[in-house]
């Protein structure tokens, strides 16, 4: 066993909380993910289901990206700097669409169709990350950096995520003929 690779395991041994960034950051895509599939599943006419499922990816994008403006995308500017301030840039169209989304009904004819451009807007990003950001990453930063990283993103994501209110239930004409 190297030695880089006896320091890793110790420190995972010591610290099993410790989570590579880019671990962490693949975890919130596959639970945002969940969340599209359930809010696509949802039927037409599931007003509450769909502002409830609104709202929790709402809180975990708003969470995710603060996170990776935060601390990981600083690290990512000098791997590719193109790329972070794309990756700024997408942050930006994703938030706006947030917010459009959050003053929409969900009985509007146009919140599915929001909501759908919001999935594709975030898949087209998750998809350039994770095939060409992460690898790069892992390559320049290594493991001991990602899991200082990770743990530091971990740290306030929770912060962040202990600040989320209980999901708001519009109280709507059509939600309350439910």
């Amino acid at each position: 066993m190297t030695r880089l690779m006896k320091l890793i395991s110790t420190e995972k041994t010591l610290h099993p909380e410790s989570i590579n960034a880019i671990d962490f950051l693949k975890e919130q895509h596959r639970e945002v993910e969940k969340l599209f599939r359930e809010f696509d599943e949802a039927s037409d006419r599931a007003f509450k289901r769909r502002q409830r499922i609104f709202e929790e990816i709402s809180h975990k994008l708003s969470c995710h990206a603060r996170i990776e403006e935060k601390i990981f995308y600083p690290e990512g500017k000098p791997v590719d700097k193109d790329f972070t301030l794309e990756s700024y840039e997408e942050h930006d169209v994703m938030k706006s669409l947030l917010r459009k989304i959050s003053h929409t009904e969900p009985s509007d004819e146009s919140f599915k169709a929001k909501m759908t451009v919001l999935k594709e807007v975030v898949e087209h990003h998750v998809k350039e990350e994770e095939n060409e950001f992460f690898p790069r990453m892992t390559k320049e930063l290594g493991e001991d950096r990602l899991l200082a990283l990770g743990s530091e993103m971990k740290k306030e994501f929770e912060k962040l995520d202990s600040k989320h209110p209980e999901p708001k239930i519009r109280h709507t004409k059509q939600a309350n003929a439910r």
